[in-house]
């Protein structure tokens, strides 16, 4: 598989590691001296010449969060400061996010890349992306994703690129035959694709590139071809993963965070430009940033999620509630 060029953001050294309560509700200053600085790497996005940071700011969030805008309007300028760029936003689900989000990137906005998915039916597509430009204060969204893909949708996500309000069009799916039948119908048009990938769930790549294209095992060494970026997705494997791996005692080893290492895992891969994990604490901020801005996998980090990716498998898909059991698809252990 061929590399990706890589840029860096200027920093310095990363900071010792921070102890905070459990409410962490101060002003910008604290975290600005207690946040790691160095560098993240930075990729360019397939063919379209967009510079995505490697570790992006995912949208999942919990409850708590999204009552309390102005604690995640710390953490993302902070992740900003600490070279993130990439942001994807949820305003379904109950997420309800493009508002606040739209009002903690304007300061910086051109410096932004921001990544949305598009929710609304198909009369109301085009509605829906006038609407995100006003929320988010810009003549373009970058990144503009499909869940549900068909020629009308495909259209209107065409038209607006070509008036210049979107830069690049996405297509996500979970699972793998739809993802290629996108590429077989949609490749000429689309300029990325959005796949999940962890330690644990990443059938997607494999480096036999003599594997037939519509064959899954192929599927990253195809979209590279093609020219179509790769956003990555599940970087830990879910919240349930790390409840496995947390009621395991994973997180008891005092020699290697397993969430670090599994960002780690991500990044050690060039053809993901960019991994998006969901940052529901300052906390996780730090740790994530420490971990993009020292990306190297050490040999006892990988054996730690080797054991993990093992003992995953053999829960048989239990550790996992039934609305996500659609993930060990993307496992490349068989289940024992």
């Amino acid at each position: 598989m061929k590399r990706r060029k890589f840029v860096k953001n200027i920093g310095v050294a990363a900071a010792t590691l921070p102890v905070w309560g459990c409410s962490v509700m101060g002003g910008m200053s604290k975290y600005r001296k207690a946040m790691p600085k160095g560098d993240i790497e930075y990729a360019t996005l397939g063919k379209t010449g967009i510079k995505v940071s490697r570790f992006g700011f995912g949208s999942h969030l919990k409850k708590e969060l999204i009552s309390n805008p102005g604690f995640r309007d710390k953490m993302i300028k902070i992740g900003f400061e600490g070279g993130i760029n990439t942001f994807d936003v949820y305003d379904h689900g109950g997420y309800n996010q493009f508002a606040p989000m739209g009002k903690s990137l304007k300061d910086f906005r051109k410096n932004a890349i921001v990544s949305l998915c598009v929710v609304k039916k198909t009369e109301e597509v085009q509605d829906e992306i006038d609407g995100a430009l006003k929320t988010f204060y810009s003549d373009y969204i970058d990144l503009y994703r499909l869940y549900t893909v068909d020629d009308d949708r495909i259209a209107i996500m065409e038209k607006n690129r070509k008036e210049g309000k979107i830069r690049a069009i996405g297509v996500v799916s979970h699972d793998e035959p739809t993802m290629m039948r996108y590429l077989d119908n949609y490749g000429d048009t689309i300029d990325y694709v959005m796949i999940v990938f962890n330690f644990h769930h990443n059938n997607g790549s494999y480096t036999n590139e003599n594997y037939p294209d519509n064959d899954y095992s192929a599927l990253i060494p195809r979209c590279e071809r093609m020219g179509l970026g790769i956003l990555g997705i599940k970087p830990m494997g879910s919240d349930h993963m790390i409840e496995l791996a947390q009621n395991k005692g994973f997180f008891n080893d005092t020699t290697a965070n397993p969430a670090q290492a599994m960002i780690r895992y991500v990044l050690k891969h060039p053809e993901i430009d960019c991994t998006m994990p969901a940052m529901n604490s300052m906390k996780e901020v730090y740790h994530n940033l420490v971990a993009a801005q020292n990306p190297g996998l050490s040999e006892y980090e990988e054996s730690l999620l080797t054991k993990l990716s093992d003992t995953a498998a053999a829960t048989k898909r239990a550790y996992l509630p039934d609305h996500y059991k659609w993930l060990e698809n993307w496992a490349t252990k068989k289940m024992v």
